[in-house]
């Protein structure tokens, strides 16, 4: 058990309700998928669902979560830490890729400055 100081706390909350969103999204287009491809857009769609974005999505998702429920009770720092991590590298693959393919926006730098704030919230939150 650790103690989350008001930050962790407050992004953890944060981290919590846009994953859910994300996987609420990504439960719409993936159900949207079929009305996607009979509007004749199946190149955006076949581009959209490759097995490697599947999993990315899926995993960031699931772990952006559980970083979010671990950072808020204060059960286990090593879970936080855990998930918080895979949080982190998913989100860097994704951020290097937008870079390399030009997409880079506005959103990224807000992801960034979750992430970064998760991490100051957890230095703050370590045992003495």
């Amino acid at each position: 058990m650790f103690k989350p100081k008001g930050l962790l706390k407050v992004i953890s909350v944060i981290m919590i309700i846009f994953g859910v969103l994300g996987a609420l999204g990504v439960l719409l287009i993936y159900f949207m998928s079929p009305q996607m491809t009979e509007m004749g857009m199946d190149s955006l769609v076949e581009g959209m669902w490759t097995p490697l974005s599947i999993v990315t999505t899926v995993v960031s998702t699931i772990s952006l979560i559980m970083a979010g429920v671990f950072g808020v009770s204060g059960k286990s720092m090593r879970m936080a830490v855990f998930f918080g991590g895979i949080y982190t590298l998913f989100e860097l693959y994704g951020i290097i890729s937008a870079i390399i393919t030009s997409i880079f926006n506005y959103a990224h730098i807000f992801t960034i400055l979750i992430i970064a704030l998760y991490w100051w919230g957890i230095y703050q939150s370590k045992e003495s």
